[in-house]
């Protein structure tokens, strides 16, 4: 009587090709996160950058940039309710020392339509509880500010960072002498 040799795989050829197939995914999903991270964070720099421009824009038609109190101001529209049940950016959901409220930016975009009726827009996503794009007025300088999601050497040259966190904030800033 003759054996028949059975063909097929193993238990343990099973085994192997189902690990390979799962260390294969882990990386590619590792790998689509950080280019999903990457993306957000340039449309971020992208949208500071062109209020920046914006200004520019102002200050060439009307000869000076939009006079503004030496505060912080909410840069666009339709940001995330926050503490107090109001639209605000920055740390939107901390104190209110460090929020500042949407409403409070209408001055402001009503100076910049005066040059262009389309101003920048952007995502409004907090990162861990902050969210901009903002403005800081000085005596000296305009500061625009997004918060990104990463560290220090993600930010671009032309737009550094000028504070980071723990918990992967970091702000990326364009400034502008007065």
């Amino acid at each position: 009587m003759k054996h028949k040799k059975q063909t097929g795989f193993t238990i343990v050829e099973l085994l192997i090709v189902i690990v390979v197939i799962a260390i294969l995914a882990a990386i590619t999903v590792v790998a689509y996160n950080g280019i999903q991270n990457r993306a957000k964070n340039n449309a971020r720099y992208s949208e500071i950058k062109a209020w920046a421009k914006h200004f520019e824009l102002y200050k060439a038609q009307e000869g000076t940039y939009p006079a503004m109190a030496n505060e912080g101001f909410c840069l666009g529209s339709n940001f995330p309710v926050g503490g107090g049940g109001v639209a605000r950016c920055r740390d939107y959901n901390g104190t209110y020392e460090t929020s500042y409220i949407e409403s409070d930016n209408a001055a402001l975009m009503t100076e910049l339509r005066k040059v262009n009726s389309s101003l920048p827009t952007g995502s409004r996503i907090g990162v861990n509880g902050t969210v901009g794009p903002y403005v800081n007025y000085s005596s000296s300088q305009i500061v625009f500010t997004e918060v990104i999601n990463g560290t220090p050497a993600d930010c671009p040259a032309d737009a550094p960072s000028t504070w980071t966190d723990n918990n992967g904030r970091t702000l990326c800033s364009v400034r502008l002498n007065r």
